[in-house]
């Protein structure tokens, strides 16, 4: 009885590993675009993320994915009317994504629609609450981030406090 659990137990692991393995090499793959603009957005590189971004939609207009990159991508470029309309996009196409209702949120908060900030940062909040919190220490760490600034839950509050007065 041993041997078949232990049998079964490592042919689990196997195959999991396997299909970790299978399913992380498709999308890069099948879309090279999107895999590429995804590195140069990492690294900093948005006028070169943007083109990628660009590719991938028109390679595969339905790929949400790379729509909500586009958006990310003309935000960090300071697009801003042009990011607005990419999130809006996202948003009709996505209107599930609380990670885009915060984007957009942070987006409305630079161009100083501040009601509409506070909107998307509450549905946001409510959709997914750990976005409020800001970002663990293991995600700053693998994306090179420094702790600080506001979270949105902090940010929120101010809005809304500054509303009142």
């Amino acid at each position: 009885m041993y041997r078949v659990i232990r049998f079964c137990g490592i042919g689990m692991i196997f195959l999991s590993f396997s299909w970790a393995v299978l399913k992380s090499s498709t999308p890069s793959q099948q879309r090279p675009a999107f895999a590429k603009a995804v590195g140069l957005y990492t690294d900093g590189k948005f006028e070169e993320a943007l083109k990628f971004y660009n590719t991938a939609v028109l390679e595969n207009p339905n790929f949400i994915h790379a729509k909500r990159g586009r958006a990310r991508t003309l935000m960090q470029l300071g697009k801003d009317q042009q990011a607005l309309d990419a999130f809006n996009e996202v948003l009709s196409l996505d209107p599930n994504s609380a990670v885009s209702f915060a984007n957009r949120g942070i987006l409305e908060d630079r161009m100083g629609l501040y009601d509409l900030a506070i909107e998307d940062y509450a549905k946001a909040i409510k959709m997914d609450p750990q976005l409020g919190k800001g970002l663990d220490w293991f995600t700053r760490f693998l994306q090179n981030r420094e702790e600080g600034g506001q979270t949105l839950s902090e940010r929120l509050e101010a809005l809304r406090s500054q509303k009142k007065n």
